[in-house]
């Protein structure tokens, strides 16, 4: 139960600095690209009890994930970059859900990683689709990193 309270917590606070960081002056995209990485770093040692270096990996992946938004696929296939597209949220979670994939050699049974994966993808593109207010779309992208750590 503490574990579930936790995360719901870390969600919390992951949901603010993912908003934070795409809200510009006076932040920064900074604020998104280390402290959700670091919140994410924290839940899942609160899930393994273990600092190793698969999870140390995890997170630099997971900084790299938060700093594109998949655009280039719009270019490849001759659309419009000036909006992210349901296609770019659905590579844009995958992205989030895959930085975690290094956790299968701490001992996370990699189907369990790719079905979260799968998941966190579904629900960043459903997620981003539906919300219309930007700071809701924004904490919800960062509360979902998060929550889903709960299936591991």
């Amino acid at each position: 139960m503490i574990k579930i309270i936790m995360l719901i917590a870390f969600g919390i606070v992951s949901g603010v600095l993912y908003r934070l960081g795409g809200i510009g002056k006076p932040f920064n995209t900074k604020y998104r690209d280390f402290g959700v990485p670091l919140i994410t770093f924290c839940a899942v040692l609160l899930i393994t009890r273990e600092v190793s270096v698969q999870l140390v990996l995890s997170t630099v992946l997971l900084f790299a994930s938060l700093t594109t938004y998949w655009k280039f696929i719009s270019r490849l296939i001759g659309q419009s970059t000036d909006n992210v597209h349901w296609y770019n949220w659905l590579f844009t979670g995958l992205g989030y859900g895959l930085a975690l994939v290094p956790m299968h050699f701490a001992g996370i049974p990699i189907m369990i990683l790719l079905v979260r994966a799968a998941l966190l993808a579904i629900l960043t593109m459903q997620w981003s689709e539906l919300i219309d207010d930007v700071d809701w779309e924004e904490f919800g992208r960062g509360f979902l990193i998060i929550i889903t750590l709960g299936i591991l």
